[in-house]
């Protein structure tokens, strides 16, 4: 394997190493946050005064359900879903750009820059 391939895998496998280490940090922030909000949630509800008398008297269907609903409504997307969507945006990003770029003005940089090293090369 040559300097550039060797190169462009590492910086690939590099790259690609961190951008799931900071997503999976990232989604496990975010289980923290909401697993807080949720306890926070709770005791504030528990400490609340006016909470206390009304919740000996209310039927226990009620509690429950309430209790179905705030847990519903608070369901996190899975690691899984939001890797997926952010590598969904990642290559659509790209697609993206691919499909607007000019692949002429591509050649054309590559050739002068490719031009340009080889003349530096040959002044040494």
């Amino acid at each position: 394997m040559g300097f550039f391939p060797g190169f462009f895998s590492g910086f690939a496998l590099t790259t690609s190493v961190l951008y799931i280490t900071i997503q999976v940090h990232r989604t496990t922030r975010l289980e923290q946050r909401r697993a807080i909000r949720e306890q926070v949630d709770q005791i504030n509800w528990l400490a609340s005064s006016a909470g206390a008398y009304d919740r000996r008297n209310e039927p226990q269907d009620l509690t429950r359900r309430l209790e179905e609903q705030t847990a519903n409504k608070r369901r996190a997307p899975e690691m899984k879903e939001i890797l997926k969507h952010r590598w969904n945006q990642e290559v659509e990003k790209l697609v993206r750009k691919a499909y607007n770029s000019r692949w002429e003005d591509f050649r054309d940089s590559a050739a002068g820059s490719w031009g340009a090293v080889k003349s530096y090369v040959k002044k040494d």
